[in-house]
């Protein structure tokens, strides 16, 4: 069986939002060292003289400008030098390495993102399979009371279905956790009374329905990915359920066709080869990272240059940052096709940003890359 290929693009959309995200908390970590080299300046009048106020007010300017400086060059904490006021220098040390340090734990929370995203897509796929068995289950009960034509009656004769009832062992192939719906009961009961337990088999699959593949896509397809109670609970538990639900949709159709043909041999490969590809697409996703936060400023300046229509500060960090991952990708990945990676960009851009974002990414991208020979 051919293994499940996990899309490009869903890579660069997880560096995108993990990126984001960094980039909120970097500002406002920023921000919190400013106020803290501030406060180390304050003119207290229980403790100052009325005459050393205005030199506070000037070594605190001082201080938070060499702060900036240093943020902006990246500059090391021990580098950060001001012979003529030590006060100065100490404070801008010291709350620049807290800052450093604090944007190191981010980075390494940043660079586990797309394996965060990893387990959190095998935890959804993991809750779909466990909930198309609880439903076959419930329809097994009452398999003598079923009509014909039922999406029950099918349920409850579904042989994929037996098969992962059966053979319990396929959980431990993908499962490090305790996942349950011991404790949603409740929850899986009423999807079963109101989505299966009355309707009739769906149009779309009454033409084949001896094929349990397409069976069990449908139930997944129209009722537990697009029904809004189960869409909105699995949705609680994962921030991104609605992207990850389509990688879940894809990895799902080949599990159903293993267990068609009771491959459980190849249902473990299967697992073996995905995990490999996870692997392969992380360090592509660290490498995108990596690349934009040591080329941020440089990025930043070439951006600049090339949207000079635009107020800087009005535009997106959506935008900005889809544009550095597209530069990183374009002067550092060269063995992707340049057409390729602006495409995908300018795609992305249409969905993450504004009406006028595709178009801007794509003017942009061409400005700079005019002048570059990649």
């Amino acid at each position: 069986m051919e293994n499940f290929v996990i899309p490009r693009r869903f890579v660069r959309i997880k560096a995108l939002q993990n990126l984001y995200a960094y980039t909120i908390t970097e500002q406002a970590h920023k921000q919190e060292v400013i106020e803290q080299v501030k406060k180390d300046f304050i003119f207290d009048k229980f403790f100052n003289e009325p005459e050393e106020k205005q030199h506070l007010a000037n070594a605190q300017s001082l201080a938070v400008a060499l702060c900036y400086e240093a943020i902006a060059k990246q500059l090391p904490a021990e580098l950060i030098a001001y012979q003529e006021n030590k006060k100065i220098e100490q404070s801008v040390r010291k709350h620049l390495g807290h800052y450093v340090a604090t944007l190191r734990q981010d980075q390494t929370f940043l660079q586990n993102g797309f394996n965060q995203a990893k387990e959190s897509i095998y935890i959804d796929l993991l809750y779909t399979l466990l909930l198309l068995v609880a439903w076959y289950k419930l329809a097994k009960a009452e398999h003598d009371s079923c009509k014909p034509g039922t999406l029950k009656k099918q349920l409850s004769q579904d042989p994929l279905l037996e098969e992962l009832y059966n053979h319990n062992k396929w959980i431990k192939a993908i499962d490090k956790n305790e996942i349950s719906w011991a404790k949603d009961q409740d929850k899986v009961l009423n999807w079963y009374s109101a989505f299966i337990q009355s309707a009739e088999i769906p149009q779309t699959y009454a033409s084949d329905a001896n094929n349990s593949v397409n069976f069990l896509d449908c139930i997944v397809r129209d009722i537990i990915l697009k029904k809004s109670p189960i869409n909105d609970f699995l949705a609680m538990r994962d921030l991104y359920w609605d992207e990850h639900k389509r990688i879940v949709k894809k990895i799902l159709t080949p599990i159903f066709q293993m267990l068609s043909t009771k491959d459980f041999a190849g249902f473990t490969l299967f697992w073996q080869n995905l995990e490999r590809n996870w692997t392969t697409e992380a360090t592509f996703y660290n490498r995108l990272c990596t690349i934009v936060i040591q080329n941020n400023s440089v990025y930043e300046a070439m951006i600049g240059q090339k949207s000079e229509k635009w107020d800087s500060e009005r535009i997106l960090l959506t935008d900005k940052l889809i544009l550095k991952l597209a530069l990183a990708e374009l002067l550092e990945c060269k063995e992707i096709p340049c057409k390729v990676s602006i495409n995908e960009y300018i795609e992305i851009a249409k969905w993450y940003g504004t009406a006028k974002s595709g178009a801007f990414v794509n003017g942009v991208l061409e400005g700079i890359l005019k002048g570059i020979n990649r």
